[in-house]
């Protein structure tokens, strides 16, 4: 089983909490819709996949929804007439993108789950951010898409917001009454080069106490327990149904395909970063007769650099990490490496059991399980 991930290095405007690989410059898009149509061929080419094994196709970036439909047809044409298991087909969508008629494109070349970025439902903190959307235009949009007919809808919102207008709970409530089955929710992170980052660092730019975050992840857990979300990952919860293929890829160490500007990819046992440079990579592309043209570097993977994400993936899920399965692939186990980190987070109730030994991080320390990891890495 693999996955594709795409990317689409275009936005209208520049968030500025975003340190994403992206473009205000839209110029040069019909160059970019052949560079990344060029370069799934090549790979396709170099490594004759088994598309019957393709489990998933992400469009990320950037703002997707951005992006021609001319290249979207392309590219999964080219995929899903031979890739009759694959699941899920995902679009990153800004609120400001969907209308009607892209709905309907979209839902005719394939896409059955889009993923909205609403971000806040606080119109404060959305033209703080530098978002092009009111907060009633990211309800509805996603109220059209439901209507049109994606019956997958996860919508993204950042915590952690200094200086709400809106009070969370009010944002947790405008969310649940929404018609979506997945959300995904990222705590607001401070990027060195971006705008915000240069607010923090001049002192221009408070950001919220750790305790007072904390509090609303705490919180944002027992709301979607309420509303019948389960918390499946860190920063993740779906309903029945809703839970994302693509992404869990990433936490079971599965390889997928990076295409396109930016892109990141893992075949298994390296892991490959294509050009985060737009006039680079299509200059690149045109001249390409093969996948070893596309200008990326890679990062040979070693077995404690394996057992060290896999440890960090698995401690960020619902389903934990199993000592016996991190032996048997790794010949290495916390319990054996770190025993004193480990009993003194089993001590604390951090760590549980939840069958045997099989381990998970407890809900309400979530919020820190990549610190805890971090203390149970092999150096």
């Amino acid at each position: 089983m693999f996955g594709i991930y795409i990317h689409i290095p275009f936005c209208r405007t520049a968030c500025h909490y975003c340190d994403f690989h992206f473009s205000t410059n839209t110029q040069t898009m019909e160059a970019m819709e052949a560079a990344v149509v060029k370069e799934l061929e090549l790979r396709i080419a170099a490594e004759k996949p088994d598309l019957r094994q393709l489990q998933s196709i992400y469009f990320g970036g950037g703002t997707p929804s951005l992006f021609t439909l001319s290249g979207l047809r392309a590219l999964l044409g080219r995929l899903l007439p031979q890739a009759p298991n694959c699941r899920e087909v995902t679009l990153e969508a800004n609120p400001e993108d969907v209308t009607s008629d892209r709905l309907k494109a979209w839902l005719e070349m394939g896409i059955n789950r889009l993923s909205i970025g609403l971000q806040s439902f606080d119109q404060n903190r959305l033209d703080w951010m530098n978002r092009q959307h009111s907060a009633e235009d990211a309800a509805a949009a996603v109220h059209l898409a439901a209507e049109a007919g994606f019956t997958h809808i996860s919508a993204d919102l950042i915590y952690g917001l200094p200086n709400r207008t809106l009070s969370f709970e009010d944002e947790l409530k405008q969310f649940v009454a929404l018609p979506v089955d997945h959300l995904s929710a990222y705590i607001l992170t401070v990027e060195d080069r971006t705008v915000l980052g240069r607010r923090v660092e001049q002192g221009a730019q408070a950001v919220p106490e750790d305790d007072a975050v904390e509090a609303e992840y705490r919180r944002l857990c027992e709301a979607m327990a309420e509303a019948g979300f389960e918390h499946y990952e860190v920063s993740n919860w779906a309903k029945p149904g809703g839970h994302a293929v693509h992404n869990q890829h990433y936490w079971s160490g599965l390889p997928y395909w990076g295409i396109g500007p930016g892109a990141h990819g893992f075949d298994g046992a390296r892991r490959y970063a294509n050009v985060a440079n737009n006039p680079k990579y299509i200059r690149a592309l045109a001249d390409a007769s093969n996948a070893a043209d596309v200008p990326s570097v890679a990062e040979a993977l070693t077995p404690t650099d394996r057992y060290n994400e896999s440890l960090m993936t698995g401690l960020r899920t619902a389903q934990g990490i199993a000592l016996t399965d991190l032996e048997n692939r790794f010949g290495l186990r916390p319990d054996a490496t770190e025993p004193e980190a480990w009993r003194r987070f089993l001590n604390q109730g951090i760590l549980k059991e939840t069958g045997s030994g099989v381990y998970r991080i407890v809900e309400p320390h979530w919020v820190m399980a990549d610190a805890i990891a971090a203390e149970l890495f092999v150096a």
